[in-house]
């Protein structure tokens, strides 16, 4: 076979592959896990030229980094507590972001409202601070807001208003940012794998962890995979996967509770985004994607199972309170909650301050001889973080073949060479799209999350039109997408289409539910699913859609 016939990494095949090598060859570094921060350092590690494995026990973005509010941001609330460091990192990694994947990074323009009777000119100054810290060009720097202007972007807000300030920020889809960084390393040279658990790490007689024991979920088959140096990347998990093994932690980790609550645009009809804040003080954000707006977030010590972290009743009319407080001409009521998600933060434990004092930043250890540990962090700074971690992979490893930063100028998969490129890809791909007679909320929707892989989709459709057919009734999506999660985004469960790669479980009528059952049918010919395989993916489908509606009373 010629290397112009080599699978597709990500298809069902190439994850076999991939597995397969892992078993056969001894890799330079061994990654577990496949959130944001683990998919980053396998892309950067691969781009130096390391051999890499990357697993995770269920898939990529599978835990926080699915969970997030999916804001790029520059940090601006971290000025309060002096983490001017962070903040500069967090608004210059904006830049490197929009440049690298222009195609996932939205820009959206942020409203910081000022009630009385707080002081607009403390916000002005915090903004102008931040602004020199973000080296932001002169057409971004903040801008003041009077009342009236106010009102138009957010309808309904609260009295007494006495202004606001806007600045730019950038949101994302958090999983596809994830599941790309991931396929950008395997198109690097990387060995990927979703559904790959680690069972124990393997160590020598002093000590050495030299590899992990791992089983491939999919099949129960197990084998080793031989390393170098190990990377626990396990966000909340990190230090569970140490004591596991009986390892020590550096530093004890506090996990954070953070929900989020979906509503309709029709219902809370804003424009962009904002910080909320009520008459009792409590604190927010809302932000408009596409036909939806979410309103985040809670920030609460969390000791519950990090695999199955959900909303509680308590906690979704605590935080629509807020929004009625802010909004109280809406009329909102918890009937007008479509969804509510839940996600855990990996805060590193400062002792004596709450989840929400707690630093955002990220610390790297290692230990035992041969395993580094990341854990903290946030979205925004995951590929700094991996930069981090590499560099303390090299005390292990020595120094990579191509010791040089590469993240900052190799795209990810599916971004264009230029955002010209960008506007030309997608104002053909639209043009398309409406030709093929597909819905136009089906149209934004793919704009939004697909950049460059709308080409292999309109690809399908030149071999079979019923690649654009809708995927159910009401559901903005076409069958064609299963397709290409399968081929292209190894896909494996209905699960992993319906949430991580099409975000139909939160951004979609009733979870996408009209369409599971075609999206098995699909998946299930591509992956030689059963009839009791298929009903089985769309029940475990169903539970799951159903741990994100409130709950009852």
């Amino acid at each position: 076979m010629t290397r112009t016939e080599l699978p597709h990494p990500f298809s069902p095949l190439g994850r076999a592959n991939a597995l397969r090598r892992m078993h056969a060859e001894r890799v330079d570094l061994l990654v577990v896990g496949g959130g944001i921060t683990g998919c980053g350092i396998a892309r950067d590690a691969a781009l130096r030229g390391w051999s890499v494995a990357l697993i995770d026990k269920e898939d990529f973005a599978f835990g926080t980094s699915s969970r997030s509010s999916k804001i790029l941001h520059g940090g601006v609330r971290y000025l309060e507590y002096g983490h001017f460091l962070l903040v500069r990192e967090s608004a210059r990694e904006r830049t490197v972001l929009k440049a690298i994947a222009p195609h996932l990074v939205h820009r959206v323009d942020f409203l910081f409202p000022v009630f009385e009777p707080d002081s607009l000119l403390k916000i002005k100054a915090g903004l102008s601070v931040f602004d020199w810290l973000a080296g932001t060009p002169d057409e971004d720097k903040h801008v003041n807001l009077e009342p009236q202007e106010v009102r138009v972007r957010l309808p309904g807000l609260r009295e007494p208003l006495r202004g606001a300030v806007q600045y730019p920020e950038y949101i994302t889809d958090d999983a596809r940012l994830t599941l790309e960084n991931a396929i950008s390393a395997a198109e690097h040279g990387a060995l990927v794998a979703n559904h790959t658990a680690l069972d124990r790490f393997l160590t020598e007689e002093n000590g050495r962890v030299r590899g992990a024991s791992v089983e491939d979920r999919l099949t129960g088959n197990t084998f080793d995979i031989e390393a170098r140096c190990v990377v626990n990347a396990c966000g909340p998990w990190a230090e569970e996967v140490l004591r596991g093994a009986n390892m020590p932690v550096a530093t004890p980790l506090q996990p954070s509770k953070g929900i989020h609550l979906l509503l309709s645009a029709e219902r809370l009809p804003i424009e962009g985004a904002a910080f909320l804040k009520s008459t009792s003080g409590r604190r927010g954000l809302v932000i408009r994607r596409l036909n939806y707006v979410y309103v985040g977030t809670s920030d609460t010590e969390y000791d519950g199972p990090l695999d199955t972290p959900r909303a509680t009743r308590e906690e979704v009319l605590e935080l629509l309170e807020m929004v009625q407080d802010c909004f109280p001409d809406a009329a909102l009521g918890i009937e007008h909650v479509l969804a509510a998600w839940a996600g855990i933060r990996p805060l590193i434990l400062e002792e004596g301050k709450t989840t929400r004092d707690t630093s955002r930043e990220d610390e790297v250890w290692s230990g035992p001889d041969g395993l580094v540990t990341i854990a903290g962090g946030k979205l925004t700074t995951y590929r700094r973080m991996a930069e981090r971690a590499i560099d303390e992979a090299k005390e292990v490893l020595g120094p990579p073949p191509r010791d040089e930063i590469r993240t900052t100028t190799v795209p990810l998969s599916g971004a264009p060479e230029s955002d010209s490129d960008l506007e030309d890809l997608e104002s053909q791909a639209a043009e398309r799209l409406r030709a093929a007679g597909v819905p136009e909320a089906t149209v934004e929707r793919l704009l939004w999350l697909y950049g460059r892989q709308l080409q292999h989709l309109l690809e399908l459709a030149e071999t079979e039109t019923k690649w654009l057919d809708p995927l159910g009734p009401g559901v903005p999506a076409v069958r064609g997408e299963v397709k290409l999660a399968v081929e292209r985004e190894m896909a494996a469960t209905l699960i992993d289409f319906m949430d991580r790669r099409s975000a139909l479980l939160l951004f979609s009528p009733n979870f996408g539910l009209a369409g599971a059952e075609e999206a098995a049918q699909i998946m299930g010919s591509l992956l030689s699913w059963d009839d009791a395989r298929r009903s089985a993916e769309v029940e475990r489908y169903t539970a799951y859609s159903d741990a994100h509606r409130v709950p009852s009373a």
